[in-house]
């Protein structure tokens, strides 16, 4: 007997999962196993990795077409290039876990707009059909990638009983803030191929994602040298040695100050393409902030300050993108303006 409504929301739920999984197993009159559904449980780091992927792949997508328009069919083949690059074998496979005729689609239309030369009317139209439908469908298996994802769920009931849970009874602050989590690492892995783009660019022939590389001689026994990088699993690292305090922010702010002239001297743009990618990544770093992140409530944290801080910090990344600024006043904005705040903000953990 169904006593109060917190019973009646069990019983509900209940129904719901079994009707889900009938539905699922009348759907398909092959040999099916509700294990090959669900089989793949997603870390969260493995769900940033992927989410910040289709966000790049949306980049590269939106300039082959961008460039097409703009008559440089040169341009737009090496943007379905650098595309098909990030579209690895892993991405491919964890795309076709969920959408088989996606991962296909994909597959296919990088390889013939690698070749494309035209730049009539017709092929910008087509391109651009082309390109936005992806683009929806990627936005959508980011989506279901996301909802994959719940915390302290051990298996596939208790996650559906925890999102069918959040319907019923308003949103869960748990799942919000593992999200937040995730996009915050998405958005980490952004901002790192701006860096790895941007130094393409400038073939600087260093590693921009490293911090250590920014530290200047300086006449002074305090300075610091801090390292973030980002792993290729998409967890943010740093060295034992790190200290992202405001004194060595701040001193590492005054060396780039005082050794300006040095560093922005030498640098030329050599690859046009990868600058138009770190430009339009920093476009899609603050789409991330402002539709995934800047409303976000951390649970028993007072974010207000980083969110804001952070907020400053992509503005002026865009600043100094868009101005083609030195290499080490880019570094600079992401090292000490993004990264510890993003870190703060959110809590990321550290993998040393």
């Amino acid at each position: 007997m169904i006593k109060s409504l917190y019973d009646l929301r069990r019983y509900l739920l209940f129904v719901i999962f079994y009707l889900i999984l009938s539905i699922l197993v009348i759907s398909n009159n092959d040999n099916f196993h509700i294990e090959k559904v669900f089989a793949h449980q997603f870390t969260p780091n493995e769900t940033a990795t992927f989410v910040s992927t289709v966000y790049q792949l949306q980049v590269e997508l939106e300039l082959v077409s961008t460039n097409l328009a703009n008559n440089n069919s040169s341009l737009a083949q090496n943007h379905a290039g650098k595309a098909s690059t990030l579209l690895t074998q892993r991405i491919l496979a964890e795309i076709a876990e969920d959408n088989p005729k996606l991962a296909s689609d994909l597959n296919n239309r990088l390889v013939e707009l690698q070749t494309i030369t035209s730049t009539s009317t017709g092929k910008v139209q087509s391109t651009s059909q082309v390109v936005n439908d992806l683009d929806e469908r990627l936005s959508e298996d980011a989506l279901v990638r996301m909802a994959q994802l719940q915390p302290d769920s051990s298996n596939f009931l208790q996650g559906l009983t925890k999102t069918l849970g959040s319907i019923f009874a308003g949103d869960d602050k748990e799942i919000r803030e593992q999200n937040a989590k995730t996009e915050a690492l998405a958005l980490a892995n952004v901002i790192d191929s701006i860096l790895v783009n941007y130094g393409n660019a400038y073939q600087v022939g260093f590693d921009m994602t490293n911090m250590s590389n920014m530290v200047m001689p300086i006449e002074n026994d305090n300075a610091v040298p801090i390292v973030i990088n980002n792993s290729s699993d998409g967890r943010m690292s740093a060295t034992s040695n790190m200290n992202m305090t405001a004194h060595s922010v701040n001193t590492l702010s005054n060396a780039i100050t005082q050794h300006g002239n040095e560093m922005n001297d030498g640098y030329l743009l050599v690859n046009v393409s990868d600058y138009q990618s770190a430009q339009a990544l920093v476009i899609q770093a603050s789409k991330i902030f402002n539709e995934k992140l800047r409303f976000t409530e951390m649970n028993n944290k007072n974010i207000t300050g980083f969110i804001t801080n952070l907020e400053n910090g992509l503005t002026q990344l865009n600043n100094v993108v868009t101005n083609r600024d030195s290499p080490m006043d880019v570094m600079m904005v992401v090292h000490t303006k993004i990264h510890p705040n993003l870190l703060e903000a959110f809590g990321l953990q550290l993998h040393k």
